[in-house]
């Protein structure tokens, strides 16, 4: 664990971190309304941070959506302090079969898809074996969380 000065950095992270989410929730075939992110800042700052959540109205396991929300609550309360800890959470769980496709957006049933490919190769060569790019940038932590025994 580290303190992140730089909000891209943080903002990094939690891409990475959503990536993880979201493989979880099509790993058992859920997907969820709420997503929370939660900010802890360093206690050389004094601490404090937030936590936020907002609901969608339809549940989902796509990494970029669950990623664009938090990016919208990051932007709205993160007041420019070191970040120590990064939470985040789908909540309002359902079955993905629940997710609805839209009529408008060609490319959701697209990312569906691609989200579950993906897994499929995490899972049969290896969670390293294919990662974001901001993964081996300094402020990336899916590279070395994948060498820590159970990594993610």
């Amino acid at each position: 664990m580290r303190d992140y000065k730089d909000p891209e950095e943080v903002k990094r992270v939690i891409l990475e971190m959503c990536e993880d989410v979201a493989k979880r929730a099509r790993d058992a075939r859920k997907a969820g309304r709420t997503i929370s992110l939660g900010i802890g800042y360093s206690k050389e700052e004094l601490g404090g941070g937030f936590s936020r959540e907002k609901s969608l109205e339809t549940p989902t396991n796509i990494t970029r959506e669950i990623y664009n929300v938090c990016l919208l609550l990051f932007k709205e309360f993160y007041t420019n302090k070191t970040v120590r800890q990064i939470s985040i959470t789908l909540s309002n769980i359902e079955k993905d079969t629940n997710m609805q496709l839209d009529l408008f957006n060609e490319r959701k049933a697209k990312e569906i898809e691609l989200g579950y490919v993906m897994d499929a190769i995490r899972n049969k060569h290896g969670s390293k074996s294919l990662l974001r790019a901001v993964s081996y940038t300094p402020a990336g932590t899916a590279v070395k969380r994948s060498e820590l025994i159970g990594g993610a």
